[in-house]
């Protein structure tokens, strides 16, 4: 891989280095964010655990891509200011696991209702045939 650098700002509020750069990579796709934030980190000198990486395109056809990064002065201040999900992002699938929320509790079996004690039958009582009208009443004089 090869960088090239486009943007470069220091932000003193928050503490922090914004960069955005242009990443060449010959072999194979777009290298996901683990191994881009190894390779920044080598070569801007910067502690690894400084470095977020909050975005990467890959340009369509082409060899490179586009990478915007964070470096912040300590791992503390960075777990204060940036989203949950972005620091999520930039772990290791293996601990990118352990970290996320765990689901809700598992279900318990549930428990079965007693059934409700049946009821002696009652003969069913049959309702009355409507009673027919004749067909004089029905219309109109």
């Amino acid at each position: 891989m090869k960088t090239k650098m486009i943007y470069e700002k220091n932000n003193p509020v928050l503490k922090r280095k914004e960069i955005k750069v242009e990443i060449t990579h010959e072999k194979g796709g777009t290298p996901d964010r683990i191994a881009i934030r190894d390779f920044l980190a080598s070569q801007l000198k910067e502690k690894h655990q400084n470095l977020y990486i909050i975005k990467v395109e890959g340009k369509t056809g082409s060899d490179s891509s586009v990478c915007q990064a964070e470096i912040y002065e300590s791992k503390e201040l960075a777990d204060e200011i940036l989203p949950e999900h972005i620091s999520t992002r930039n772990l290791p699938p293996d601990k990118r696991e352990a970290k996320q929320k765990p689901k809700a509790k598992p279900e318990e079996p549930k428990k079965e209702k007693p059934e409700p004690k049946a009821k002696p039958e009652e003969p069913k009582k049959e309702k009355p045939e409507p009673t027919k009208t004749s067909e004089k009443a029905k219309t109109k004089k």
